[in-house]
């Protein structure tokens, strides 16, 4: 298990990429699925670099090293029972721990808040940058903005000199002061070091206060303990790390400032199957900075002890060095080099430093279609049976339905545990069946997935989901494992019905090749169900989500799906389209469906077929997840996309070729896709203005109209 994906996971990923660790699955969880590479940021802020190149995508990463990537925030450990805790989540469990997940902002008790603004972590620094400058260029912070810089070290050296390159190449008045608690900036670097940047400062425009040890924040003015005041419109704060808590809080043997301390084979003195390494990491008889250097170093030792240790293998030890070379910026495309007393200045040393920096980031760039390695514990020596045999043991099962917390619902007489379920009905009632193998790592969020995607049928009908039937399938591993898998996707789905108060009412549970869920699930229809073929002339189409996802999951598969974008997709398929049944009951919809693997040209053709009439699609209104038309230009497609494009032959495709990545985006299949509905023309604007409201994507994406084209009608791309 490695929590947090710093300088030295990034280098356990990439060497599992190019040696596997047969009979060992591994998960990262990080809540940063981007890990910035901290020696590029000044540049990054100057304008130097964009996005990509100074973050590592963790994504396609995992994916290549066949790990497992959550995306999640850890809350704690529980060392004795194994497990990490995380938030909003189940917890996890681990056999082996890596910890490189670095470490907090040290604000010295002052409080963030909009306007001080941490840089790290790096990810969470840089929205608040983008917001800054946009603020900035509107004019929201007054003629001349203020703007101060707590840290007179090398983070806060080349961050004010970055900061003011790119805030100068906008064209933007600026009033720049650096804060310093010591006697001089650069105090751990030699006197030609400082003097040469005390002149750089000086001659940018940026004011430096020395001997400013800042203790509060109030009405727009930094404080110090000796009365200096200075008046700031933002503050961002580069003045170290502080631990996070929750090692402390877990029990792990910590420094006195709350660092998990390691011994020189980087594993904790308090637990042999916890490591660490990086700015969360106090190297026992070997303190040292914190600075992303040391975690590059740390990497190859702890990758290698990491592998010595699942082997039950004598660990090797790691010697820190003593001093490291820095390269500094200077804001525009210059650098200086300081190791000891030595000193170099110029142009030439920025090239020095692009190059290292941009050599280290391509070690970590992954080819396209690198197959998932084997997650199995073990190659099993015995064949494994089929049918009944292939069932999850009895006390496996019986261990997880202990840990879930099962839905229930009045209408369940009798439930898990039974034969077969007995269901109290007193209506008509509605069923759908649906499922599909897992398309994502995180087994919890699949489990959410597959749940929301199954309901939104009955969603679909306006009718009230009651009851669940569970089908899942585990991949063969060891029974820990197995169990952990069983019960991270049920969690997830048991958490979706509790929400939709759906109670689950039994299932059925077996060994595959992959993990696979569905359900069936039964409901309360109403006395006029939904019906496809109900549209009518006029009508209005409205569409809840997105669309983009078979894409995006195809790009992911292939390792070349951004992983931002693939979150994006997995928080839209998370959605549930039950708020948006409701509030289309209010609004007179006629006919409604949802939009999964035929795509939306697909599904429409079917209520149009139903319905006896045609359509026109305005193909620029409908939405797209972020970055789902790139991939779809670059020929990157779900398999079925291929099969769905037969819907095309059924619409005139007006304003550009079938081929252009806003036709190919309305074939694209869904995995729990939105709502499409029919909605009468006097009730769009109350519709669309309460499902926007609810917080769904909405867009009125076409129009009923034509009766020469049942089936079918015009695309208009404009």
């Amino acid at each position: 298990m490695l929590i947090g994906g710093g300088h030295s996971h990034v280098q356990v990923l990439r060497s599992l990429r190019m040696r596997p660790l047969a009979g060992v699955r591994t998960t990262v969880i990080t809540r940063e699925l981007h890990t910035p590479y901290s020696g590029m940021l000044p540049g990054l802020i100057a304008g130097h670099y964009q996005f990509d190149d100074a973050h590592i995508d963790l994504g396609p990463l995992a994916q290549s090293a066949g790990a497992r990537l959550i995306a999640a925030e850890v809350t704690g450990l529980d060392l004795d029972g194994a497990c990490v805790h995380l938030r909003d989540r189940p917890p996890v469990r681990f056999d082996l721990l890596s910890i490189n997940s670095g470490g907090a902002p040290s604000l010295g008790g002052i409080a963030a808040n909009g306007a001080i603004i941490p840089v790290k972590p790096i990810g969470t620094f840089l929205p608040y940058w983008q917001a800054l400058l946009c603020a900035w260029q509107n004019g929201e912070l007054g003629a001349r903005p203020r703007l101060a810089i707590v840290g007179g070290g090398a983070g806060g050296v080349e961050l004010a000199l970055s900061v003011v390159y790119a805030l100068d190449r906008l064209g933007l008045p600026r009033e720049v002061t650096l804060v310093a608690a010591g006697n001089d900036v650069l105090a751990d670097h030699n006197p030609r070091v400082r003097r040469h940047f005390r002149r750089r400062l000086e001659a940018v425009g940026v004011a430096v206060r020395l001997g400013f040890e800042v203790t509060a924040f109030e009405d727009g003015r930094l404080r110090s303990d000796s009365g200096q005041a200075l008046q700031t419109e933002r503050v961002l704060w580069v003045t170290g790390v502080a631990a996070p808590a929750w090692p402390r809080q877990s029990g792990l043997a910590v420094d006195e400032a709350g660092f998990v301390r390691v011994d020189a084979t980087l594993r904790s003195i308090s637990h042999q199957q916890v490591f660490a390494a990086g700015d969360v990491a106090a190297l026992d008889g070997q303190p040292r900075p914190k600075s992303g250097v040391y975690a590059v170093r740390e990497g190859p030792t702890l990758i290698n002890n990491l592998r010595r240790a699942a082997a039950g293998e004598r660990l090797a030890a790691y010697r820190a060095q003593r001093r490291a070379l820095a390269l500094i910026s200077e804001g525009e495309r210059r650098a200086v080099a300081s190791r000891g007393w030595l000193f170099a200045e110029g142009v030439w040393l920025w090239r020095v430093k692009n190059f290292i920096d941009r050599r280290f980031m391509a070690r970590f760039e992954v080819p396209a279609n690198v197959p998932d390695h084997l997650r199995d514990a073990e190659p099993m020596a015995a064949m494994r049976c089929g049918g009944c045999g292939a069932k999850l043991g009895a006390d496996l099962l019986a261990r997880v339905l202990r840990r879930l917390q099962v839905p229930d619902q009045a209408d369940i007489l009798q439930g898990v545990g039974d034969d077969a379920a007995v269901i109290a009905t007193t209506s008509r009632t509605v069923a759908t069946v649906d499922g599909f193998r897992a398309m994502i790592d995180d087994p919890y969020r699949f489990g959410r997935i597959a749940a929301q995607h199954a309901l939104s049928d009955v969603f679909a009908m306006g009718a009230v989901p009651r009851v669940a039937l569970a089908l899942v399938s585990v991949p063969l591993m060891a029974d820990t494992m197995m169990e952990d898998e069983l019960y991270q996707v049920m969690a997830g789905a048991c958490e979706v019905f509790r929400d939709s108060a759906v109670g689950l009412a039994g299932g059925h549970s077996a060994e595959a090749a992959e993990l696979s869920l569905g359900f069936a699930v039964l409901g309360q229809a109403p006395e006029a169900p939904w019906q496809k073929g109900l549209l009518a002339d006029g009508d209005r189409l409205l569409m809840t989500k997105p669309l983009g996802v078979g894409a995006l999951m195809a790009g992911h598969m292939r390792g070349v799906a951004k992983s931002r974008d693939t979150q994006r997709a997995i928080e839209s398929m998370e959605r549930s389209n039950g708020a948006a049944a409701d509030i289309f009951k209010k609004h007179g919809v006629h006919a409604a469906t949802d939009v999964t693997g035929f795509g939306l040209l697909g599904h429409l053709a079917e209520m149009l077929r139903a319905s006896g009439v045609g359509a026109e699609v305005d193909a620029n209104a409908v939405p797209a997840l972020p970055g789902a038309l790139a991939l779809i230009d670059a020929g990157i497609e779900s398999t079925l996309a291929p099969s769905n494009a037969r819907a095309l032959d059924d619409f005139e495709i007006v304003g550009a070729p079938p081929t252009d990545a806003r036709v190919r985006l309305l074939i694209d299949p869904q995995t729990s896709g939105g709502l499409l509905a029919g909605v009468a023309e006097p009730h769009v604007s109350a519709c669309l203005a309460e499902l926007e409201q609810a917080g769904y994507e909405v867009a009125v994406v076409g129009r009923i109209g034509s009766r020469s084209q049942v089936g079918g009608g015009v695309v208009r791309v404009d």
